[in-house]
């Protein structure tokens, strides 16, 4: 009988724990659009994912980036073709659909998410290379 009370006592501590603990979810760090640059014309860019509509993407993006729009990206993250681990650069016009994907992307479990500093509009304004 005192066996069996030490396990649940532990098993208890243990529920407590976990559930006190916090949630694991991607967190989005920040790269510069210099670094971003860099990667892109040295060739050792990670994924770019542009969380724009279509129709933005087609007017111009990042070279390289893939286009999968915000509100898309549930149904869609197989088209990433990543692992959970790896580097993936998201970026939108402002930053306001960028986060709302990379909330998306750390629930999915991704744990490398990157948000790019500036979005679009710097990027732009900066008259960085793009497609």
């Amino acid at each position: 009988m005192r066996t069996h009370h030490r396990m649940i006592v532990a098993l208890t501590v243990l529920a407590l724990a976990l559930a006190a603990a916090p949630s694991v979810t991607a967190q989005s760090e920040d790269i510069a659009a210099s670094e971003m640059q860099e990667r892109i014309e040295n060739g050792t860019a990670p994924v770019i994912l542009d969380v724009r509509t279509a129709e933005e993407f087609e007017e111009g993006h990042l070279p390289g980036a893939i286009n999968i729009s915000h509100d898309e990206l549930g149904d869609r993250l197989g088209e990433l073709g990543i692992e959970l681990g790896d580097e993936l650069v998201v970026y939108c016009r402002s930053g306001r659909r960028a986060g709302v994907a990379e909330e998306l992307l750390g629930g999915a479990g991704y744990t490398n998410v990157r948000d790019l500093e500036g979005h679009w509009l710097e990027w732009v304004e900066a008259k960085r290379p793009i497609e």
